[in-house]
């Protein structure tokens, strides 16, 4: 008996003097807390925060903030953890929980009649059926209070509620109220409310995209008039959505067919393209499981260098020909040359290099028809470990005097210098005809 009326002690002397108290519903200040902080606290935290809203430089650690709140003031943090405080929440949101120190429900303090309660309680049965101020519902979303949305039946009440999430500025408020809409309006009146507010678009179209509800979100951005975001979005699902090409290939057919049928369409040409480059790759593999591995899914330009690795020197027009393959999706002359300058360094391949960028003259001599700059194709080649007569060869279609003796002093070769002063000793043999020409006039 002595050793329960020692533990009822311990205990009711634990409960009194603990930091944290148990929770009495006889206690008239319930609710005067907010999160174990006394509501003065979260008034100065408030005053402090919003003195320093305005600049940049107000930063709060998480050390200094949960240092407040337990001593209810704030400390500056010299930390390199910190953070400005504008990254981690919205300035609205922000303000929105400092300010929920003063949201809690009045309770009746002291006794009452039999009337007072009896009109209490009846205004609490009409409140459960009449929808509180949506600005009051979106602060429990935001602090994580339960919540109902329920009781908005009116177009008008779920305009306010959802302009109350939008105000806020918090992504989960806005999603919570736009599913609401979504699951108890017609798709029209949705499509009505979302059209002129931008943010819960944005926060509805990562949430659809997050679960790749793509026929949703086609829809939705054509209501907005997005038509060419729409469509691009069944472009990414028609070529990610599987890894078989066959398949791949049927879906970009129908998505070329259905949404870039316009003739005026400024991306049919990239799916078009497209579909073309997947059609000739299937064609190359045929039923060779190798080259299928290596080629299936590639770009142009890998799928180019392919074609200038294993079959370079084809006619122009067959199927396996570079100029083909170039011709069909449209390859720049630079980006060919450029494929094809990597490809045959890599092989060593001089002679079919200098016939990519020297041709000859219809008298006979020789004619530069290079759309890269020189000087990157003799890095490209010093790269490769291109021989010094090649790289001379190409250092001497070099017009730019500077540029050369500049790239020659990363090669590390004195040819330029040589050239330089042979071409200075020339103009010096040359200025004693030049004076005596100007006597003689």
């Amino acid at each position: 008996m002595a050793e329960s009326s020692q533990e009822d002690e311990y205990w009711q002397e634990y409960w009194h003097a603990s930091e944290t108290k148990a929770f009495n519903f006889e206690d008239d200040q319930f609710g005067s807390e907010l999160y174990g902080v006394p509501k003065s606290g979260t008034a100065r935290l408030s005053q402090r925060v919003r003195e320093g809203m305005g600049g940049d430089s107000t930063c709060f650690s998480a050390d200094s903030l949960s240092g407040f709140l337990s001593r209810t003031t704030i400390s500056d943090s010299s930390q390199t953890t910190t953070r400005p405080l504008h990254t981690l929440i919205s300035e609205k949101s922000l303000l929105c929980i400092l300010n929920a120190g003063n949201f809690h429900e009045k309770e009746p303090k002291g006794n009452l009649c039999p009337e007072e309660e009896v009109t209490i309680l009846r205004r609490q049965v009409e409140d459960r059926w009449v929808p509180p101020p949506a600005k009051d519902t979106i602060t429990k979303i935001l602090l994580g209070h339960p919540y109902s949305l329920e009781l908005y039946r009116s177009l008008k009440s779920k305009a306010e509620l959802l302009d109350a999430a939008v105000a806020v500025g918090d992504g989960n408020a806005m999603l919570a109220v736009v599913l609401f809409l979504v699951r108890t309006l017609k798709k029209s009146y949705v499509h009505q409310l979302l059209r002129t507010r931008p943010d819960a678009v944005a926060q509805y179209c990562q949430y659809l995209s997050t679960r790749l509800q793509v026929h949703e979100l086609t829809d939705l951005l054509e209501m907005l008039g997005e038509s060419r975001e729409a469509s691009m979005k069944q472009f990414q699902l028609a070529v990610c959505g599987t890894m078989n090409p066959l398949r791949r290939l049927q879906n970009l057919k129908s998505c070329l067919r259905n949404h870039f049928s316009l003739p005026d369409n400024k991306d049919r040409p990239l799916v078009d393209n497209y579909i073309k480059l997947l059609e000739w790759q299937l064609a190359m593999a045929g039923t060779d499981a190798e080259v299928a591995k290596v080629l299936l899914g590639q770009p142009v330009l890998s799928s180019l260098a392919y074609t200038c690795q294993h079959h370079w020197g084809e006619p122009r027009g067959r199927l396996s020909s570079p100029q083909t393959l170039s011709e069909q999706q449209g390859v720049s002359d630079r980006q060919f040359q450029w494929t094809v300058l990597t490809v045959q360094a890599s092989k060593q391949s001089w002679d079919d290099i200098e016939k990519l960028f020297i041709t000859k003259s219809w008298m006979g001599g020789k004619k530069l028809k290079a759309a890269l700059p020189m000087e990157q194709v003799v890095m490209q080649l010093h790269a490769h470990g291109a021989p010094r007569d090649i790289l001379n060869k190409y250092l001497d279609l070099i017009d730019n005097v500077d540029k050369r003796v500049k790239l020659e002093q990363k090669l590390q070769s004195n040819k330029v210098f040589v050239d330089v002063n042979n071409k200075v000793e020339e103009l010096e043999n040359l200025l004693p005809l030049k004076y005596s020409i100007r006597e003689g006039i």
